[in-house]
């Protein structure tokens, strides 16, 4: 699957969580600042990691590590 397609798979399967409605205030604030930071990257611009070790900490201390949406994890 090429870069963009994956990116734009993930951004409909974040909107898709987001629709569920179950999701607590800032994880859903979260979920909408990835899609408009998804939203804005060119394309063939590499993601950025920026945050990503402070989120897995904060995730850990609330005991709802990460979750996989879809695809496979790289390495």
């Amino acid at each position: 699957m090429a870069p963009e397609e994956t990116r734009t798979r993930l951004i409909a399967q974040i909107a898709s969580l987001l629709n569920e409605g179950t999701m607590p205030a800032d994880a859903r604030a979260a979920g909408l600042t990835l899609i408009g930071w998804l939203a804005r990257r060119m394309p063939g611009e590499e993601a950025s990691r920026d945050g990503v070790e402070e989120m897995c900490r904060r995730a850990a201390v609330l005991g709802c590590g990460p979750r996989r949406v879809g695809g496979r994890r790289s390495t």
